[in-house]
């Protein structure tokens, strides 16, 4: 849940500061793209932690884990970008750049989360 909730924080404030480019460049319209493209990141960065939360959980493999953490979250982008583009809502140049702005920020938290678990600890120190 703590994740879940810091990747909220880094998109709201990736959102928060884009905000004003945004409409300067694009027009209050492409706003919606912003908040899609940011929303996007946000869930495949959610569900990209699945792998890494079950890591941590059950104690396995944690380099699998880190591998399955980056291909299901990239996977999911994919999933949720080529409908997007394609379906006509979205300005798609707003979208898809701020869908990549928006991921690089959410890769620097999953990566944060992903050394946190698999960290080595060293229990023989005293």
């Amino acid at each position: 849940m703590r994740f879940v909730a810091l990747a909220t924080v880094a998109g709201t404030v990736v959102a928060g500061l884009g905000y004003v480019p945004t409409v300067k460049m694009a027009g209050d319209a492409a706003i919606w793209s912003m908040m899609a493209g940011c929303g996007v990141s946000w869930a495949a960065s959610c569900v990209g932690a699945i792998p890494l939360a079950l890591v941590s959980s059950r104690g396995t493999d944690s380099a699998t884990a880190v591998l399955a953490s980056t291909g299901v979250r990239f996977l999911v982008v994919l999933l949720l970008v080529v409908p997007l583009v394609f379906s006509g809502w979205l300005t798609k140049n707003v979208f898809v750049f701020w869908v990549g702005v928006s991921y690089l920020l959410m890769l620097f938290v999953d990566t944060t989360f992903a050394l946190r678990l698999v960290k080595p600890t060293n229990e023989n120190e005293s």
